[in-house]
């Protein structure tokens, strides 16, 4: 878990909180950069993908739930966990992943609020 200027990542979320009057805007900052985590969660994913399956199984979602603002990377086949977990974490994609994006994600969302706080 890491934790900084509203900021929390633990088991496959980043987390923005900062008040709902600024949630949609940190929502649409968050979507903007769940495309991009996505698209690295799978290009990068450190396993051998027999029939694509699980990388086609990563996906993102954005939820606004008052006053928190979740980006989830997680995936859909039922075998994912285990490629996480295994030869402790050595083929882990999506805390990696969070990890390198939280901060660029967290800082699109704030120069977004910003943006809308001067009133642009």
């Amino acid at each position: 878990m890491a934790s900084n200027s509203g900021m929390l990542i633990d088991d496959g979320i980043i987390v923005w909180f900062d008040g709902p009057e600024w949630d949609e805007i940190a929502a649409e900052a968050f979507k903007t950069a769940a495309s991009e985590i996505l698209g690295h969660a799978r290009e990068d994913a450190p396993w051998e993908d027999r029939t694509g399956d699980a990388r086609r199984g990563l996906d993102t979602k954005v939820v606004n739930d008052h006053g928190e603002v979740v980006l989830t990377l997680f995936h859909t086949v039922e075998y994912g966990l285990w490629l996480e977990v295994i030869q402790n974490g050595r083929f882990a994609t999506i805390m990696p992943t969070l990890e390198q994006y939280a901060p660029k994600s967290m800082n699109l969302a704030e120069k977004a609020i910003a943006k809308a706080r001067r009133g642009r």
